[in-house]
């Protein structure tokens, strides 16, 4: 699928849910997979296999208790029929759209199968909230396992491609139900199927389960994005739904006033939202960045305007406190 946008007029927020709900899967193509529209609190998750095809993404759009807000929360894995998610990343204080209530409001939404970016307008105050993947900068191959495996030492996996792996590498291993890392001591691409050697096996795993080196960079963000988020995993696995704390910063340097304007073409330049782990010393790491959202200088445009790039079209607006951003249309 490609990448859509549109601008709209939400009559309160739950006019705001139902038309994401139409621009995701009738538009984006996501799958409606869990529709309890009928809840006291509605909400609904959506699910995509990425871009990609090889990626897991379930993410909750929920009519939150607070005013003025719809709640969304990222999973590891959704279960449709028992309504509930497993490795959960979100915060109640945080991760969730600002909206009105029942008065209109307008509001921009920009997608791929990747990921959902929200725009919304309340009087002249724009709010910005990114869910889904990163633009990971380690390796999106995995190597499928064909047979659920055991808990244990030297634990051997049969997949479909060992080759993706590298002995005394590090890893990360999931399935729908756990995840964490694991050291690879050997690899056989001369057997079929290929086999992957792990020094420890804390937990077992499904037939099916992915290993590579970021298998599920799914990120969720707080209501006025660019800025901090919280993954659905670490580098090792995950600890809690807010356990995992990065944080978005425009790639300027600060020098987006000198840069923007450009004295002598009058252009303006976009920067890279760069995405990174913080909290604790052992999970900093940069991950990747924000896919079709760039910083820029706000110098030779106004919120609303558009920047046009080849054939690339970029709606600009000023977010509170994320600051000055340019998103593809």
């Amino acid at each position: 699928m490609a990448y859509h946008s549109i601008q709209g007029l939400a009559h309160g927020r739950l006019d705001l849910l139902n038309q994401l709900r139409t621009f995701l899967v009738t538009t984006t193509g996501w799958t409606l997979h869990d529709d309890q529209s009928a809840d006291p609190q509605p909400y609904f998750v959506f699910k995509s296999h990425g871009e990609s095809g090889a990626e897991d993404v379930y993410l909750q759009f929920r009519i939150s208790t607070t005013s003025g807000r719809i709640h969304v929360a990222a999973f590891q894995y959704w279960d449709a029929a028992t309504h509930t998610g497993v490795n959960e990343a979100s915060h109640t204080s945080y991760t969730y759209l600002r909206v009105e209530d029942s008065a209109d409001f307008i509001f921009w939404l920009f997608a791929d199968l990747d990921h959902v970016f929200v725009v919304t307008k309340l009087v002249s105050t724009y709010y910005g909230h990114y869910s889904g993947l990163l633009k990971r900068f380690w390796s999106g191959a995995i190597a499928l396992t064909q047979a659920a495996v055991t808990a244990g030492s030297g634990v051997v996996l049969q997949v479909n491609d060992a080759t993706v792996v590298t002995p005394g590498q590090d890893y990360v291993i999931k399935d729908d139900a756990g995840i964490e890392r694991v050291r690879v001591s050997a690899i056989d691409t001369a057997v079929t199927p290929n086999t992957i050697t792990v020094e420890t096996l804390v937990r077992d795993y499904a037939s099916g389960a992915k290993i590579g080196e970021d298998p599920q960079p799914v990120v969720n963000s707080y209501y006025n994005a660019p800025g901090t988020f919280y993954a659905v995993n670490k580098f090792d696995g995950w600890t809690s739904a807010s356990g995992q704390q990065g944080r978005c910063g425009a790639a300027h340097g600060g020098l987006q006033g000198e840069t923007d304007p450009e004295m002598r073409y009058g252009t303006t330049i976009l920067f890279p939202w760069l995405a990174s782990m913080s909290g604790s010393a052992a999970y900093q790491e940069l991950r990747g960045e924000l896919i079709e959202i760039f910083a820029v200088g706000g110098g030779n445009v106004a919120s609303e305007d558009t920047i046009q790039i080849g054939t690339d079209s970029y709606r600009v607006f000023n977010l509170t406190t994320g600051g000055w951003c340019a998103v593809k249309e």
